[in-house]
């Protein structure tokens, strides 16, 4: 990476390692780097392109992967077309027949084009940006990626594009003037105004958008076209909210995908469901809270799905208050690693497939459950001068709840506050299972 200043070359080592190893490789703006996808994100989208054009051409669904925690329902639409409703999934995309063509109509840096190169004969990169279609070309030729043409220009319903197996796109999220914009007609494309043409060049359009976008609203707009929203998470955070549509699509409501990646190169998990499911799910709640319950806190991905009701249906666990999306493990008062344990593995084994929900929480063992005032912040302040604390369906956000108690952050300790199932505010000191 000669040329590159040592911050830039430290942020493509960690967001695109097989970038850094090559000599040469050019990064135009800080801004081109900061929008582009990681190794790992643009990696997960090769899988699912790779899986849905492939299905797409043979006109069958692509077989189901181990780890499917039990057969769908017979009445719950088409099986899953791109992942088993649970799943681990591996880093690196497998190999398989080639795919004929993918055509990335915002090519950006280029990353994305370049992971989508390794399952299709020929990738087609759009950018307008003469600067990144020229740096993104010269980048291609140094990793290898032979297949992959270069245009620069706009996509537009005017527009002749080749026929296709699928479409991707990642619609520019800022105006002319640089400011953020959130409606998808503000994107540059349009993806609304370009879809009913982009389904006529291809059977399967995937589009990257804002983790900060509405599902809600993505269903409505989108319309029925929308097969699946997978809810893309890394290193803890969302990272980008990708949306499956088909040309000819026969499922009732789009299926969400909890998605986790556990690094670069480490693969992940997914967790499959619709909103019907979690409409229809009985909620369970804890009648109390003690010490020495185990406490289940949510991976992010898990809390952006809005699968709030669906982890006591499908694991048996307990919500703390309707509100308050933090969970209780029942009978966990032995180690929860215990041999037999319906949540989590036993160590050193492989979970069960029928019960893989640990992968989507994190475990605390509460140490402490105490009713939220000053009496309280005064004690924990003297007990746990380093704690990280989390404020959950109170009228304070995180930051204040830990300015009220007084205590640095840092350290083992996790404190939650929050509301109970009767509407008693308490704090709830944890620490790691």
């Amino acid at each position: 990476m000669a040329g590159l200043d040592s911050e830039r070359a430290q942020k493509v080592a960690r967001k695109l390692p097989a970038w850094s190893a090559v000599d040469g490789i050019e990064i135009p703006s800080a801004l081109s780097l900061e929008q582009c996808s990681s190794s790992a994100t643009a990696r997960y989208k090769a899988l699912v392109a790779g899986q849905v054009a492939a299905a797409a051409r043979s006109g069958q669904l692509p077989p189901e992967t181990s780890g499917c925690a039990g057969p769908l329902p017979s009445d719950d639409g088409p099986l899953p077309l791109t992942m088993p409703r649970v799943a681990r999934f591996p880093g690196a995309v497998p190999a398989s027949v080639p795919l004929a063509t993918i055509l990335d109509l915002t090519g950006g840096l280029g990353v994305d084009s370049w992971a989508l190169s390794q399952v299709a004969e020929r990738v087609v990169y759009f950018e307008r940006n003469e600067e990144l279609a020229a740096a993104a070309g010269r980048n291609f030729q140094r990793l290898g990626a032979g297949n992959i043409d270069v245009r620069c220009e706009t996509v537009t319903p005017q527009t002749e594009l080749p026929e296709a197996d699928l479409i991707y796109a990642d619609p520019a999220r800022r105006d002319a003037a640089g400011r953020k914009v959130f409606l998808l007609e503000d994107c540059t494309p349009d993806i609304l105004t370009l879809l009913p043409m982009l389904l006529r060049k291809a059977p399967a359009v995937l589009v990257k958008l804002s983790p900060m976008a509405d599902l809600a609203m993505l269903a409505e707009r989108f319309g029925p076209a929308l097969r699946e929203i997978h809810v893309v998470e890394c290193d803890g955070e969302v990272k980008e909210l990708l949306c499956l549509l088909l040309r000819d699509n026969s499922s009732p409501e789009p299926d969400i995908l909890v998605v986790r990646l556990s690094g670069q190169a480490a693969g992940g998990d997914i967790l499959r469901f619709r909103m019907a499911e979690e409409r229809a799910a009985e909620v369970r709640f804890a009648a109390e809270v003690r010490p020495g319950d185990v406490l289940l806190e949510p991976c992010p991905a898990l809390l952006k799905a809005g699968a709030f009701r669906l982890p006591c249906a499908r694991w048996g666990l307990q919500k703390l208050a309707p509100s308050t999306h933090l969970y209780l493990l029942p009978g966990a008062e032995t180690a929860p690693s215990a041999p037999g344990n319906p949540f989590f593995p036993s160590p050193g084994a492989e979970t069960a497939p029928s019960a893989p929900g640990s992968r989507f929480f994190k475990a605390w063992r509460i140490a402490e459950v105490l009713p939220l005032g000053a009496a309280a912040f005064k004690a924990l302040k003297q007990r746990y001068p380093h704690a990280d604390v989390t404020a959950r369906n109170l009228p304070l956000g995180s930051a204040e709840l830990q300015k009220r108690l007084g205590v640095a952050s840092g350290g083992d300790v996790h404190i939650f506050g929050c509301r109970l199932a009767d509407s008693s505010p308490v704090l709830l000191v944890t620490e790691p299972v």
